[in-house]
């Protein structure tokens, strides 16, 4: 599957199968799973250094990393914060899916923004080409630039 701008694809009429939409998807949510029950497994057992690796210089103050302590051992607490970090996960999935759709604009007041869709990977394409992965936490530095609340920030960097 391959994620690209949709004035490309008019006449190559390229879409996305159903069975690849499905395995996406279903894999989307097993992914959502997996990290909402490590990432509460790991406050559980008071592995906060295991937590964070977004944004790339994140982390816990002392004040956060007392407040965290006091999950420790505590199995409800556990419970419900696998489901906020799932249910905060989906939501970021489905507003990138929103985007996906052109039912929403990532940002409305970019005039160069055009719409995007996922498509089945052509056999013959080029394999030389750039991974949104590997730019992925890199732009978090870009949307720290651009965002308009400053009252606090994900990094541990004091001119947030």
């Amino acid at each position: 599957m391959i994620l690209c701008c949709v004035n490309h694809l008019r006449p190559l009429n390229m879409k996305l199968s159903e069975e690849n939409k499905s395995i996406l998807l279903v894999s989307i949510h097993k992914s959502i799973e997996e990290s909402a029950n490590t990432n509460a497994s790991h406050l559980f057992h008071g592995r906060l250094s295991k937590l964070i690796n977004y944004p790339s210089n994140g982390g816990f103050t002392p004040a956060e990393l007392i407040a965290l302590d006091e999950i420790k051992g505590k199995e409800t607490l556990k419970s419900a914060l696998r489901k906020i970090m799932a249910n905060s996960t989906a939501d970021v999935f489905f507003e990138f899916f929103n985007v996906v759709d052109g039912t929403a604009d990532p940002d409305p007041s970019n005039s160069k923004w055009s719409e995007v869709m996922i498509v089945n990977k052509p056999s013959d394409l080029d394999e030389d080409r750039e991974f949104w992965h590997d730019d992925f936490y890199g732009s978090y530095w870009d949307w720290k630039e651009k965002r308009k609340n400053s009252n606090w920030s994900l990094d541990l960097d004091e001119d947030s």
